[in-house]
């Protein structure tokens, strides 16, 4: 807790650089968001490499493959070429093309058109989404501690998250809905992490409740770390296969989520707890108890009055 302040400080700074970067120059959105075309490809036994290869010889750098169902069974999206009318029909033509050259007796199921009002649809889909997981989360955490709690943990985890869609940026991974699928992830697996310390935080508050509140802190962080630091470790060593070897089609998710652990595993030691301690402290200038009276103590009180 002696680098509260500089923790506090480089989280704030970082959380606004990485709302700067989602001004300028923005998330890489993928088909979903900004629409396309998405088409099911069967191309016998070629693999998901060798159909990358093709494509990007002939210029599809930008199409996104992922493996659907069977072997050889492919969905390939394109993104929309803005300002250049019959763009979606050229595409698909060259994708044709393409995939022929490699597998000539591949076939095309399905082909949709993904269009910028269901794209829209998607975007106004997925604030909700974050939204809902946000309030969901802090009315969770409101009943199942005082309000500071809950207060530092959604504060702490609205500063990962930013932090998240920055790595987006800088990292130029396509935002796509595996992307706000990891995002939903991490925010669960940030709220994990924070009810572990709370929890200990509390216990050591109903235990000494004469403490002086920095030294309780330093050792609830302590008696958790270690628990803390193995999860994310496992979880961590879990998911970077995924990251090294997965390629694009599971970059969104991964790679979010191998930045999402090291920053929420942090935020828990160096974020969460100091904010709940500068909150504490209002609330006891308020003249407020930090804690909520359990059943035994009203039972007690109540006991007491003659």
């Amino acid at each position: 807790m002696r680098a509260r302040v500089a923790g506090l400080l480089v989280s704030a700074v970082l959380s606004v650089a990485a709302i700067g970067l989602l001004v300028q120059p923005g998330l890489k959105y993928g088909v979903d968001f900004t629409g396309g075309t998405v088409v099911e490809v069967q191309a016998g036994t070629a693999t998901v490499e060798q159909l990358r290869t093709t494509l990007q010889s002939h210029g599809l750098d930008e199409a996104a493959i992922q493996e659907f169902g069977a072997d050889g069974r492919f969905l390939v999206r394109l993104p929309v070429e803005q300002g250049e009318p019959g763009a979606t029909a050229s595409q698909v033509a060259l994708l044709k093309t393409a995939v022929f050259a490699a597998q000539p007796d591949a076939e095309f199921p399905r082909i949709d058109m993904v269009g910028p009002k269901v794209s829209g649809g998607f975007s106004d889909a997925t604030i909700l989404a974050v939204l809902l997981a946000g309030v969901g989360m802090l009315a969770y955490l409101w009943i199942r501690f005082e309000s500071h709690f809950a207060l530092a943990a959604t504060l702490t985890i609205a500063l990962d998250i930013t932090k998240t869609i920055g790595f987006f940026v800088l990292a130029g991974i396509e935002f796509n809905l595996t992307a706000v699928a990891a995002l939903l992830a991490l925010i669960g697996y940030s709220v994990n992490d924070k009810v572990v310390v709370f929890d200990r935080i509390r216990e050591n508050l109903r235990r000494t409740p004469g403490r002086p509140m920095l030294e309780l802190l330093n050792e609830s962080i302590s008696s958790t770390l270690t628990r803390t630091v193995f999860t994310s470790v496992t979880t961590f060593l879990a998911l970077l296969p995924m990251g090294i070897a997965g390629g694009v089609a599971v970059a969104s998710f991964a790679l979010p989520m191998l930045f999402g652990i090291v920053i929420g595993t942090s935020s828990s030691v160096f974020i969460a707890s100091p904010i709940l301690f500068y909150l504490g402290q209002r609330r006891a200038g308020r003249g407020l108890a930090q804690l909520r009276p359990t059943a035994d103590e009203i039972r007690r009180e109540l006991e007491l009055i003659p």
